[in-house]
């Protein structure tokens, strides 16, 4: 039995040595070449002092030997804003990595770019230079380069934030009580994954036809540039009033316009015009008994609510355009809320009157109902809409329904075009209300078209 079994052993030694492959010579002929993925890694603009996405590429040894790398390394060394990953080893020079015949190399860049105290962008860039066997190749490396104002965790009073560069928020921003805080044409405000902008005072965003405020993500990268949900919100506080956004663009957060400012007076805590709220993964517009004025305004591809007016409050929404037609949203649940009460955590319904003014919008969707109403609460609610197009199967006197695809007559509701093509039923079809312009601030005829835009054929 032993015989049989050391017999057995030494066969299957025999047999696993003989599998080993043998060692890929390493070749140092000058004529071996290299080639690369890409000539040049590319960085989307990066604001100072944050870390950018990975960027990669390969080195690939097309011949049948393997070639040793004897160095990896940035041409402006420990200057350079950027580095290298190979292997899990990070630095400005990596020596002596071997590329056995057929295979590749995979090289990981970022690149964390210093404040040049800049307004405007500025390029930084650098190249990784690739050397074998007495030969040299490179692969370029460009970033554009943002400075910004950097605001964490503050409070603050009376200000006025200007276009001269970004003003980046992390994890929060506060506009005191008493406190105004204004806001000039062609202002950006970043904000980071998670960060929310809070108004106890006052916000006045006064952006103008020609220069929209921009309140977007800090992210640029392809990825993320429409992605929902990158951070928090506008938060409209208790006893912050008579706050004033126009010409904005608002995108990519959870929530555009958070706003719960229950008063005693119908005066409008907020309003907005001329603007769009945009991938948003919960709401457009958030209110709870507050009084809001949307007027010139289109708010699109939202999770759940595009607008949200809960337990009661004073709303008034005249030639905007409410549409949700993104693919990643499958919700065809009522996406433009009503309601006199809502179930607090306590499980209390909180109630209040609501009463509510619609005209000359648009309110499209996926689902067959867009609208709904509820007066569970029992307070008083007056609703009062005229000359809307809706998507509904149900007659809504005084106003155009219909579930067919397209019926309002958007340009391009795939791409989120929600313009009105030439033959557009919205055409035309509005009633006057002494709105002159519509959201990009072009005058309206004597027949003005229904929703936020103004057709004008070209002459």
């Amino acid at each position: 039995m032993n015989r049989i079994f050391y017999l057995f052993l030494s066969v299957s030694v025999i047999l696993i040595l003989s599998c080993e492959p043998n060692e890929e010579q390493i070749s140092s002929d000058r004529n071996l070449a290299l080639t690369f993925s890409n000539d040049t890694v590319l960085f989307d603009t990066l604001l100072t002092a944050k870390k950018s996405l990975t960027k990669r590429f390969r080195i690939y040894n097309p011949n049948s030997k393997a070639i040793n790398v004897s160095d990896i390394r940035l041409a402006m060394g420990a200057e350079s804003d950027y580095s290298v990953i190979i292997n899990g080893k990070t630095s400005t020079s990596i020596q002596n990595e071997v590329i056995f015949g057929g295979d590749s190399l995979l090289v990981l860049v970022d690149v964390t770019i210093d404040p040049h105290d800049q307004n405007m962008p500025y390029l930084v860039k650098d190249s990784v230079i690739v050397e074998w066997n007495g030969n040299s190749d490179h692969v370029k490396l460009v970033a554009w380069g943002q400075d910004a104002h950097f605001i964490n965790s503050e409070a603050f009073c009376d200000e006025i934030w200007t276009a001269d560069r970004p003003y980046v928020i992390y994890n929060l921003a506060l506009v005191d009580s008493l406190c105004t805080l204004t806001v000039e044409p062609g202002t950006q405000i970043y904000l980071d994954n998670g960060a929310s902008l809070f108004v106890q005072g006052t916000i006045k965003v006064l952006g103008d036809s020609g220069n929209h405020v921009t309140i977007r993500n800090t992210r640029f990268d392809e990825n993320y540039i429409t992605a929902p949900g990158q951070w928090g919100g506008i938060y409209f506080l208790e006893g912050s009033t008579k706050n004033e956004i126009r010409y904005a663009d608002i995108e990519n957060g959870q929530v555009g316009l958070r706003i719960g400012s229950p008063d005693d007076d119908d005066e409008y805590d907020v309003q907005i015009s001329h603007s769009t709220i945009r991938n948003m993964s919960v709401a457009g517009i958030l209110s709870y008994t507050s009084d809001v004025y949307a007027y010139n305004t289109q708010i699109y591809n939202v999770n759940q609510y595009l607008v949200a007016n809960l337990a009661g409050g004073n709303y008034k929404y005249e030639h905007c355009t409410f549409a949700n037609n993104a693919s990643f949203f499958l919700n065809d649940d009522p996406l433009f809320v009503f309601t006199d009460n809502i179930e607090l955590s306590s499980n209390e319904l909180l109630t209040d009157d609501l009463y509510l003014e619609m005209t000359n919008c648009i309110v499209w969707g996926r689902g067959d109902e867009m609208l709904t109403f509820s007066d569970a609460g029992g307070a008083d609610f007056e609703a009062y809409l005229t000359n809307n197009i809706i998507k509904s199967k149900e007659d809504i006197e005084g106003n155009f329904t219909s579930t067919e695809s397209n019926f309002p007559g958007f340009v391009d509701p795939v791409g989120f075009d929600f313009s009105l093509d030439s033959l557009a039923y919205a055409r035309d079809k509005g009633i006057d209300i002494k709105i002159m312009d519509d959201i990009n601030g072009i005058l309206r005829d004597e027949k003005p078209d229904i929703g936020a835009f103004e057709r004008v054929d070209k002459q």
